[in-house]
């Protein structure tokens, strides 16, 4: 079927060129105007010797010269004639020949004929090629840099960014949107959800009021709900989380796809099991532990991870990762000046990589602090 194809498509691309050479002009030929003008030449010379004005032997000179002009008038388009069709007649064979052949040379070098069709069901079952999606998440991401006011863009990479372990990416790719396209519930809860997954399972202060602005803007949003719950059981407040989870597994529908985890954050608080679970929880074993401790513990192994981190940026202050994670933790432990003095440092220390800078600055921006 494809061969058809192609044979059609050659078809018609040769007959485009064939059909101005075969057309036949419908005009006069340009020398036409010269013979009409000879011929009217030689009878106006008749008319005259009839009337007397032109004695015979200066009539026939007249006309010899006339008739001789003539002659050439009428012989110089017939060469030019055949001049014409051999041009018509070269370029004819040159698309006869040279567009199948520059089309097939092209096509035995790039295309795939062997290749075997791929029903559409197929194609539409199958997983997208993670090169082709990483590429377009690059095109994305520069498209970004090149329009920072395209708030949809941001909307769009978010969660990509967030499944593909850049957190902090996400977590400025949703603000960015917030920011943009305006306060929904849904856009606090997904930047809330992303500052979770980065504080691995830790509902932070700063997650905690995007829960709460959700909520505000629509009572019934499940997410925000979720994670307040999950927030109030991290620092202590079992009946306040045993409260919202109750509310939340009496409002649910039967098929609600979070009361699997409600349930489940209702039995460990009413200690019938003892794994935590968080949605989106903790993806390490180490932060599983530090989100099942009590919150004065946690708080304890988390600053003392802030202290060990802030050594090593002292010794070895081009990693940009760490100061990130420096400045971010900061804020979460609600230690505003360290944070800004985290700020300052890393300036320093990435001076000479302007890249790196511009993230710190993005992420003082987000946090709103300065330095």
């Amino acid at each position: 079927m494809i061969w058809l194809i192609f044979a059609l498509l050659t078809g018609a691309a040769v007959m485009a060129v064939l059909a101005p050479l075969a057309m036949r002009n419908g005009a006069r030929n340009e020398s036409a105007a010269d013979v009409a003008f000879f011929e009217e030449q030689i009878a106006e010379i008749e008319r005259e010797r009839a009337e007397g004005r032109l004695d015979a032997p200066d009539a026939d000179a007249a006309k010899t010269e006339a008739a001789r002009r003539l002659l050439r008038a009428e012989a110089a388009p017939k060469a030019r004639v055949v001049s014409s069709r051999k041009l018509a007649l070269g370029a004819a064979l040159a698309a006869i020949v040279v567009i199948p052949a520059v089309a097939l040379t092209l096509y035995a070098r790039l295309g795939h004929s062997d290749m075997p069709d791929m029903p559409l069901t197929a194609r539409l079952d199958s997983a997208p090629d993670r090169n082709d999606l990483s590429g377009a998440v690059a095109r994305i991401e520069q498209h970004l840099r090149e329009h920072p006011e395209d708030g949809r863009g941001f909307e769009v990479i978010a969660p990509y960014l967030l499944r593909t372990g850049r957190g902090e990416d996400a977590v400025h790719a949703y603000s960015e949107a917030l920011r943009l396209l305006g306060a929904t519930a849904a856009r606090h809860a997904a930047l809330g959800e992303a500052r979770v997954v980065v504080a691995q399972g830790v509902v932070t202060p700063q997650a905690k009021k995007d829960f709460e602005a959700a909520l505000a803007l629509d009572a019934a949003a499940p997410e925000a709900q979720y994670y307040l719950g999950v927030a109030a059981a991290q620092a202590g407040e079992k009946d306040k989380a045993i409260a919202i989870f109750s509310k939340m597994a009496a409002d649910a529908p039967a098929d609600a796809a979070y009361l699997k985890a409600v349930n489940a954050q209702l039995a460990i608080l009413r200690g019938e099991a003892s794994a935590p679970v968080v949605a989106r929880g903790p993806s390490s074993e180490q932060g599983k532990a530090i989100a099942a401790m009590p919150a004065d513990q946690r708080q304890e192994m988390i600053r003392g991870m802030v202290d060990r981190l802030a050594s090593r940026l002292e010794s070895k202050g081009d990693d940009v990762e760490g100061w990130l994670k420096l400045i971010r933790a900061y804020s979460v432990l609600a230690e505003t000046e360290k944070a800004k003095k985290a700020v300052t440092e890393a300036r320093k220390a990435l001076a000479s990589k302007q890249d790196d800078v511009a993230r710190i600055e993005a992420l003082a921006k987000e946090l709103n602090i300065g330095g």
